[in-house]
């Protein structure tokens, strides 16, 4: 615990960030748009990522900035305070989204209208979410290039852990802590999936896993649609493979 920072999850948050804001404009714009139940939970993830990244960006600027703040040299005060600058900046977009997939959520036609209010705040969320994908994204990839080494340089793997245990973790229950981690690893790679899952000790991972992976799916599979399922379903086939080897991992144990 005393060598650098592991910075790792730091990137893998902002893939799935990447990867969910994408896979939303994309169900945005490609006809049958979404409607019904399905349009309903897809804003509703809109709203949950914007409050994810709330609470993602309040731990860096309650913690973990002020903390590499306090160590660096003056030539790296800058870096760090433009990291805090563009949370900042940020944040008004932050706003509009959330105010944007409410409104969708719960548009309803008006009959005789030339245009579809459904249609119209479907748009106007479209919008609203490239705004924000604007300042966001850049941000995402200054952090990793420029601002991630400086911690890594600066501060040690026991100061990274309890400032990740503290801010992100002590936080949220149980319930939260495992959406998040299900969404963290939905998609991932093998070798990045490990990452994620090393952060959390057996027991809890397997609750987190195949506990309430479940859950996670029927959610997920509710928002993106039918053709998440083979890929949910790839999922269940690996997780059936991971399963039977942390079982035989925990014998050799």
């Amino acid at each position: 615990m005393n060598g650098p920072a592991d910075t790792r999850i730091m990137g893998i948050v902002h893939w799935a960030l990447r990867r969910d804001l994408t896979r939303v404009r994309a169900a945005l714009t490609a006809a049958p748009y979404p409607d019904g139940p399905r349009r309903t939970a897809l804003a509703a993830h809109v709203d949950w990522l914007v409050r994810f990244l709330d609470r993602h960006h309040s731990g860096e600027d309650d913690g973990l900035y002020p903390q590499l703040r306090a160590a660096v040299s003056p030539a790296d005060t800058a870096l760090v305070d433009a990291m805090g600058a563009d949370h900042e900046a940020i944040h008004p977009a932050m706003e509009r989204l959330t105010v944007a997939a409410r409104r969708w959520r719960h548009a309803e036609p008006t009959p005789g209208a030339a245009a579809s209010e459904p249609d119209a705040a479907r748009l106007g969320l479209v919008d609203a979410l490239d705004d924000l994908v604007a300042v966001l994204f850049p941000h995402l990839e200054r952090e990793e290039a420029e601002a991630m080494p400086l911690v890594a340089a600066t501060l040690t793997q026991r100061q990274w852990w309890d400032w990740d245990q503290r801010y992100n973790i002590r936080t949220k229950s149980l319930p939260q802590l495992a959406e998040e981690g299900n969404w963290l690893v939905d998609d991932l790679d093998v070798a990045r999936r490990q990452v994620v899952l090393h952060q959390v000790p057996l027991l809890p991972r397997l609750i987190v896993l195949y506990g309430f992976g479940p859950r996670y799916r029927r959610h997920a599979a509710a928002r993106w649609g039918a053709g998440w399922m083979d890929r949910a379903e790839s999922m269940d086939r690996a997780e059936s493979a991971e399963r039977t080897a942390t079982a035989v991992d925990a014998v050799r144990r």
